[in-house]
Formats: C-alpha cells, structure tokens, sequence
C-alpha cells in the first residue's frame, strides 16, 4: 500500500472528501536524510449535514504508522499523516498561520488540487506582521525548549530554530514570502544581508550534516548560532509595520463551492 491508497482508505473510513494531500517537513524543505519520515498533511471537506448539527465533529485526523503501514504511536513513525478540516484550514488561512500557507506552496503535491483561491490569497494577502511573529514564536520555542536548556541539543533542532529565524527576517525585510525550501531561504538572507556569512556557512554544514542523517545526533551546544538567535529574540525592532488587513470575500466564497461540491 502507498500514500494515496492509504489516504483514500482514510477518506472512506472518515467519510469525509479530500481535496488535496502534500508533503510538508524536512523533505518539503529540502533538508531531509535518507531516513528521513514522511509528514503528510492534508485538507478535507465532510457532508454538509455534519456541519449543521449542534454536536460538530473533530476538525482533525490524525493517522500514524510504520514503514508498513501499521498504526502505530506518533513518536517514532514513518507516516505521520495530518489532515485539518475545510473550516480550521481556512480560519488558520485567513490568520496568516505560517503551517498552512506552507501546506498550500509544498512542491511534493501526493493528490488532488489545490485551490487557487487558497494559492492566491496565502501569497498576496498575508499578513506580515503575523506571519513575522508565527515565525518567530517557533524559533524561540525550539531554542527555549532544547538548545538553551540544553535538553536535547541536536543539529535538528538547530534547523528548526534557525528556520524560523530566517523566515522572519525575510517577512520583515523584504515584505515577501520565504522560499519554502530552506536552502533557498538560507542564501536569500545571507544575499540581503539579514545573515552573515559567518552564520550562512555554519548553517550549510549543518543541512550537510542532516542529509546524512546525522540531524539526531547529540551535540554541545554552538555559541556563535546561540548567541545570534539570542540577540533575534531579545528585540522585536525590525518587525513589520505593514498591518494589511485582507478581504476574506474570496475565501468565503471558494469555501461555499467547496462544501456545496460545486
């Protein structure tokens, strides 16, 4: 059994329509070993009487398994399978939350298409101010929970610290939104000078070093990327000043056709 199989297995015993599953995490961005899990992620819409009852059922399914499919605990999968309902993906949308505008620009689309409306807003309507802080809170969580307490201190958690440090950067400078492909943000930044080179080449071993799937290897911690991510986090200086307020009337009118199935 595949991924599309698997999902199509999922969308009967859920009742529900999916309308488009890719891939997101390290193999969407571009940092991802030769062990390396799969972290698909996904939209569906139910029947439209589910959403006019009083008791509304979850708007989200998680699935986890192995290599062979079978269900298994989150921690340690191979498939780690995501999936948010039409409503939850389209407020988180609407709000400029950073995971679902990565979902709707991820270059690994499984099945399925993704609406243009959706495509359309997430890159011309975004809010940079939010997106900045979304970013943000994830580079501070990552280094707060495992590298400054010196809990878990891995190259892994580096990437993630770093990467939403470099997105942010480049929401603020450059009123755009960052290359879903990590790499590609990477050298953008150190291009416009949000980086030094110092950092850009440290950060290049780094993904090196992931790719050959040494990302969980325990290490000391790196004082020069510690003290860089430190100084990001104290001051919120170069954060946007941009506070654009989107129309949500194409959204609730792609989100109508959706749920009508028209």
């Amino acid at each position: 059994m595949g991924i599309k199989e698997k999902l199509k297995q999922i969308e009967k015993e859920e009742n529900i329509k999916i309308l488009f599953f890719v891939e997101s995490g390290s193999r969407a961005w571009g940092i991802e070993s030769d062990n390396s899990d799969y972290d698909i992620r996904f939209v569906y819409v139910r029947p439209i009487d589910d959403y006019l009852q009083i008791h509304l059922k979850g708007d989200v399914i998680s699935k986890h398994y192995s290599k062979k499919f079978e269900p298994m605990a989150a921690e340690g999968c191979y498939y780690d399978l995501n999936g948010f309902d039409i409503f939850k993906f389209v407020r988180m949308l609407a709000s400029s939350n950073p995971t679902v505008i990565e979902w709707l620009r991820s270059k690994i689309l499984y099945y399925g298409e993704i609406p243009k409306v959706f495509k359309e807003y997430a890159e011309e309507q975004f809010k940079p101010i939010s997106l900045y802080f979304h970013y943000k809170s994830m580079c501070r969580q990552n280094y707060l929970k495992y590298l400054k307490t010196s809990n878990i201190v891995t190259y892994k958690k580096y990437l993630y610290a770093m990467r939403g440090l470099v997105n942010a950067k480049l929401v603020a400078h450059t009123n755009k939104l960052p290359s879903i492909n990590f790499p590609e943000a990477l050298w953008d930044a150190k291009d416009k000078n949000l980086i030094s080179k110092e950092i850009y080449f440290k950060m290049k071993d780094i993904i090196a070093l992931k790719k050959d799937s040494r990302e969980k290897q325990i290490i000391r911690n790196l004082v020069v990327i510690d003290s860089y991510i430190e100084g990001f986090l104290k001051s919120d200086e170069e954060a946007p000043r941009d506070k654009r307020l989107g129309t949500l009337e194409e959204l609730n009118k792609e989100l109508r056709r959706l749920i009508r199935g028209k």
